[in-house]
């Protein structure tokens, strides 16, 4: 059976935006979470889902677990990983859980919606049900390749309309369905998901001063309709460089990363431990940082 289409929030801002609103309850799947979201999906029997390595985070016994080494060179060229994880049911009403590998939302994509094929930000794809499975496209044109932040390669997600595909993505999420003509100007790091029918483009950001102050480099993304697009609020590359500031700031200060330094990192750090009554050692030098339920 397939599953409605999630929900989708309108934002009244100009433009025409919508909130995407990933958490869908359909006799086939439920999106749990507000943030660092549980994708968990019901099996019939003989049902498989494939999804990135690593990405388990609970299951019915009733599944068996494998690898696909199918499609390889087509995921390789898209900036997948090679070989995927299976999880198939052997008994009916069995059930996996799975979680991203980044910090953010799950946003799932019925093919049927986008005419069976959409192109993605490579690192993007997290689990697929049905037929659908990754490969890629060539972008020939070198002001693109170069400078629109998708590279030379995209990975496209293809399958019949009945597959749903899964994808991973970081703040909030805005989706639109742009006309005919329509054009977008997005960041290069936001872009996320695009219709094979949008045209990707660039166009500079400014003169020679904006071009280096602004912090947008020399090009932003262009997004020509129709077609269905998907933009994320915070990007991997913006997540690490933020990460990577605060550990500059730190070391510049000469470390600490205690509270009484204000500094929440520290570059001496082997690990930081989410503790709840583990009990696991850690060496003297490790900062620590305990989360505790809410009573």
């Amino acid at each position: 059976m397939e599953a409605p289409p999630p929900e989708a929030e309108v934002v009244g801002i100009v433009g025409g935006f919508e909130k995407f609103v990933a958490v869908v309850a359909s006799p086939k799947y439920e999106i749990l979470g507000d943030d660092m979201q549980v994708l968990s999906i019901k099996l019939d029997l003989a049902e498989e889902v494939t999804t990135a390595p690593g990405s388990l985070n609970f299951m019915h016994p009733g599944i068996h677990s494998s690898v696909d080494c199918k499609d390889c060179f087509g995921r390789c060229m898209s900036g997948e990983r090679c070989i995927m994880a299976t999880y198939k049911a052997t008994s009916p009403d069995a059930y996996v859980a799975l979680a991203s590998d980044v910090p953010g939302k799950v946003i799932p994509v019925h093919l049927g919606d986008v005419d069976g094929k959409i192109r993605t930000k490579t690192g993007a794809f997290f689990a697929s049900l049905g037929d659908a499975r990754l490969t890629f496209h060539f972008d020939c044109n070198p002001c693109t390749c170069c400078f629109a932040g998708q590279g030379l390669l995209h990975q496209v997600i293809v399958g019949s309309s009945s597959s749903t595909a899964f994808l991973s993505a970081m703040g909030t999420i805005l989706t639109k369905r742009l006309d005919d003509g329509e054009v977008l100007v997005v960041d290069t790091h936001s872009l996320v998901a695009w219709q094979d029918s949008v045209k990707l483009g660039i166009r500079r950001t400014g003169g020679c001063c904006t071009c280096c102050c602004a912090g947008e480099g020399l090009f932003n993304t262009t997004l020509t309709g129709p077609g269905h697009i998907f933009l994320q609020s915070m990007s991997k590359e913006k997540f690490k460089a933020a990460l990577s500031v605060a550990a500059a700031n730190n070391q510049r200060r000469g470390g600490g990363g205690s509270a009484a330094s204000g500094s929440p990192l520290a570059p001496d750090d082997s690990y930081m431990t989410y503790a709840a009554n583990s009990g696991a050692s850690a060496p003297p030098d490790a900062h620590y940082m305990t989360y505790r339920e809410a009573p």
